[in-house]
């Protein structure tokens, strides 16, 4: 295995000593990783390249090494989010630069990278237009202790992987808030079924959302202690500004927000949960009103005809008028019952 490295002192590091100095440098890695400094080199004579850089550097590390990667050499990206640049999916945005049928693949779901270093068991989905594609890196990387599965949902694994951050800053500041369990509950609930209702509207699966690429990776940022996406919640609900904190880390989830509330927005969906999140994070909406913004909306059933109705535009009435329900924030439950 080849690991290729922009600096050579980092190159030196692990193939000296088996150590990466910038990331995870408490770990010993595997003495089957020789490291180079070359990419042509790391390229040569390989049957699967995994790209593991930044999402918004993708596309101009492809545009600057295209002619360096063989056509028919199987790419599997593991970075997660939206190209946002274009606002795109990040698939599309390598399509576009690459200007071929390249082989490729993306691995997605709940994996942060300390647990996998000490073998904690960790499992996540590798997806690509040819299912045997998916199935060779499958094959090349599962182990007793990581355990991949495969799709074809290129899009709904995308869309998982990315629009799960926003939302997992949303269960942050639910966490800071010290709201409950009851609270954090609903949230999770029905922020997924959005996000079902959004990948859906995309041209992807709703059974993806429902499982690792989706959930699992929801679950994995809302509650991880190594979440970036957790803590500025937790911190924006404590009281510092959005600006400071991004000055500390990079948290995918703050630009990703107006990104989803676009996506959403060309497919004509209501997204109460993603909204609220994006006009949080541009400053529109106070973590305290945000509350009152959500549970105040129309009254409406959960489940319609077998679909979500999270962001249908279908509203069931409580009262025998056509005008809807709104409960207010003054309402007694006397006074909603008897509307």
């Amino acid at each position: 295995m080849k690991l290729y490295a922009r600096r050579i002192e980092v190159v030196n590091s692990i193939n000296h000593h088996s150590i990466n100095p910038d990331y995870l440098s408490e770990f010993v890695l595997s003495e089957n990783i020789t490291a180079v400094h070359s990419i042509a080199q790391a390229l040569e004579d390989v049957t699967l390249a995994i790209l593991a850089i930044p999402t918004q550097l993708v596309p101009s590390w492809l545009d600057a090494n295209k002619l360096k990667i063989h056509p028919d050499l199987l790419i599997c990206n593991t970075a997660k989010g939206l190209y946002l640049q274009d606002n795109c999916l990040l698939s599309e945005a390598v399509t576009r630069i690459l200007n071929r049928e390249q082989p490729y693949a993306i691995l997605s779901g709940p994996s942060f990278a300390k647990e996998m270093m000490l073998n904690y068991p960790t499992a996540v989905v590798v997806a690509s237009k040819y299912l045997y594609h998916a199935v060779k890196v499958q094959k090349l990387l599962s182990t007793l202790e990581f355990r991949c599965y495969t799709s074809q949902d290129v899009i709904g694994v995308q869309l998982g992987g990315a629009l799960k951050n926003p939302l997992a800053i949303g269960a942050g500041m639910i966490e800071g808030s010290h709201v409950g369990v009851n609270t954090m509950a609903a949230y999770l609930t029905r922020s997924s079924m959005e996000l079902q209702e959004l990948c859906k509207a995309m041209g992807g699966e709703i059974h993806t959302i429902s499982g690792l690429a989706g959930v699992g990776d929801l679950i994995l940022t809302a509650f991880g202690t190594l979440s970036r996406n957790r803590a500025l919640g937790i911190r924006l609900s404590q009281g510092e500004k959005l600006e400071d904190i991004l000055q500390t880390m990079t948290v995918e989830g703050v630009p990703t927000a107006k990104v989803a509330v676009e996506f959403a927005k060309r497919c004509g969906l209501d997204m109460p949960i993603f909204s609220a999140v994006a006009q949080i994070l541009n400053g529109q909406l106070t973590v305290e009103d945000a509350h009152i913004h959500l549970m105040g909306k129309p009254l409406h059933c959960s489940i319609i005809n077998g679909q979500h109705a999270s962001s249908r535009a279908v509203v069931l009435t409580t009262q025998s008028s056509s005008s809807t329900s709104r409960v207010q924030p003054s309402d007694s439950i006397a006074q909603v019952l008897e509307d």
